[in-house]
């Protein structure tokens, strides 16, 4: 599936500029990349090669696959898949995946039948 952010996602894109814009390293070309990620994590989990255009509950799950990945890199400081990491009494926890599991379970794949 072939679309362009712009014209695809003009409001993720802005709201996602907002609301990192005190990030002031992090340019529009990043976030286009995020979004980018989290259509590519979509189509990839819901297995429908039939998928064309993005429905308000797809919109919704790629929104938040943003903002997670966003929050890992701004507010963790966490880019790849790091399990556990605890610094002077400070510690937290992730999966070790780019998206969380709960994320990611939240997309039912379209399943067929052996042929």
């Amino acid at each position: 599936m072939e679309f362009d952010v712009k014209t695809e996602f003009p409001d993720l894109l802005k709201r996602l500029s907002d609301k990192y814009a005190e990030y002031e390293y992090l340019l529009e070309d990043d976030f286009i990349e995020v979004i980018e990620f989290s259509v590519y994590h979509y189509l990839r989990l819901s297995n429908d090669p039939t998928i064309t255009s993005f429905n308000s509950m797809a919109r919704s799950w790629i929104k938040r696959a943003c903002i997670e990945a966003l929050d890992r890199i701004t507010k963790l400081g966490v880019t790849g898949g790091i399990k556990q990491y605890s610094e002077n009494g400070y510690q937290f926890t992730l999966d070790g995946v780019e998206i969380s599991t709960a994320l990611a379970s939240e997309i039912i794949p379209r399943v067929g039948y052996p042929r």
